[in-house]
């Protein structure tokens, strides 16, 4: 096959999306950054304003959002190193969180209960199908996990996807105002509530805060995404077994 025929396949078997996904992408993730960190405003978050962006312009251009996916597949590619390297600043805080164990261990129980209640509660009180409450109870892990316990426990695995993500972004846009807001200091404290409410896009926020703030929020999204994997099962029996009762 010659040269010319090799590029005319290439160009013919892909839309224009394809070509300028990558480009395009990171393009408005740096002037998102760039304004976010010119104006200080957390709604100008580099991950929600390329996303709004991108979808505007695949439904306005009727683009193959396959076609998008596959052209910045080099991002997806990424995401695995990236959140290895969050376990950078765990390292280098070690000592620290080892002394402090057992009441990280307790905050990440106690958030993964309330996140789960909160959702249980919610979905009776507006009267919502019951599967939804499995597909929202993960929403504040990790997407991979998330999508495993969800459907484990009989939710929607791709809605709960969905939601992982608004999940993300807006706990990465507001989590630090709202710490301020009600005078929580602690960078400690900060940084566990982002990794057990915000998981990854939480973090990558904290590790923008400081070195603490980001090694005890990577330390957050692990030990929160392993302990629901084990409590989900569980916390869904007796959620089954109160509707029962009730």
């Amino acid at each position: 096959m010659s040269f010319s025929q090799m590029l005319s396949d290439l160009f013919s078997n892909h839309t224009m999306i394809y070509y300028v996904a990558l480009p395009l992408t990171v393009v408005l993730y740096v002037a998102a950054r760039y304004l976010q960190e010119k104006s200080n405003l957390a709604l100008l978050n580099p991950l929600l304003i390329p996303m709004i962006a991108i979808i505007v312009l695949i439904i306005m251009t009727d683009a193959d959002a396959e076609d998008y996916q596959k052209g910045a597949s080099i991002i997806t590619w990424l995401l695995d190193p990236a959140i290895v390297a969050l376990a950078i600043p765990l390292y280098l805080k070690f000592r620290m969180i080892k002394a402090q164990a057992l009441p990280i261990l307790l905050c990440c129980t106690i958030s993964i209960i309330v996140s789960f209640l909160i959702s249980y509660i919610s979905c009776h009180l507006l009267s919502v199908n019951e599967q939804m409450i499995p597909t929202l109870g993960a929403r504040s892990i990790t997407t991979p996990l998330a999508m495993d316990v969800s459907s484990r426990t009989g939710g929607i695995a791709s809605v709960t996807a969905c939601i992982v993500v608004c999940v993300g972004i807006t706990g990465a846009m507001i989590g630090f105002p709202l710490m301020k807001l009600f005078h929580i200091r602690s960078a400690q404290a900060q940084g566990l509530a982002m990794g057990a409410a915000a998981h990854a896009v939480g973090t990558s926020a904290a590790n923008q805060e400081g070195q603490t703030q980001g090694a005890y929020s990577s330390l957050s999204l692990i030990v929160c995404g392993i302990l629901t994997s084990f409590l989900a099962t569980p916390l869904f029996i007796l959620f089954r077994y109160l509707d029962s009762l009730f």
